[in-house]
């Protein structure tokens, strides 16, 4: 059995800073002397994206909202059904890779009971940061 070796915090910097440049995994595996699953498993474990999230993920802040932290939510089958979202598409506006539809934003805003004016006004905060932007 191999001895499990941790992270050291110049490791941590090195990953970081590599996957901001989106080098490959494998070749930050190379680097660091550490297998890609290894690699994997470190970002997973420490919540580090492996790709570029968005400033401002509008379904992560409706999660934020009602449950406090985003990751406590797990929605479940009949969550999916209801909502018309399959599990790959939801897990990337989870994570804040993509922004929703307002279709979409809607339909779980109303599953998670928010009200109407809760939900565009959420909504509307997005439009305000793209006019701060210019």
């Amino acid at each position: 059995m191999v001895k499990k070796a941790n992270w050291s915090p110049s490791e941590d910097a090195i990953l970081r800073s590599e996957l901001e440049k989106k080098t490959p995994l494998k070749d930050i595996a190379d680097m660091l002397c550490k297998t890609e699953d290894a690699v994997y498993l470190y970002c997973y474990r420490h919540n580090i994206p492996l790709r570029p999230r968005l400033k401002n993920p509008m379904m992560r802040k409706l999660l934020e909202i009602k449950f406090g932290r985003s990751e406590l939510f797990k929605p479940d089958r009949g969550f999916f059904e209801r909502v018309g979202i399959n599990q790959k598409r939801w897990s990337e506006l989870a994570w804040g890779y993509v922004q929703p539809t307002q279709d979409e934003m809607m339909r779980v805003a109303k599953e998670l009971n928010f009200t109407v004016e809760e939900t565009f006004k959420l909504m509307d905060s997005r439009q305000l940061d793209l006019f701060e932007k210019i």
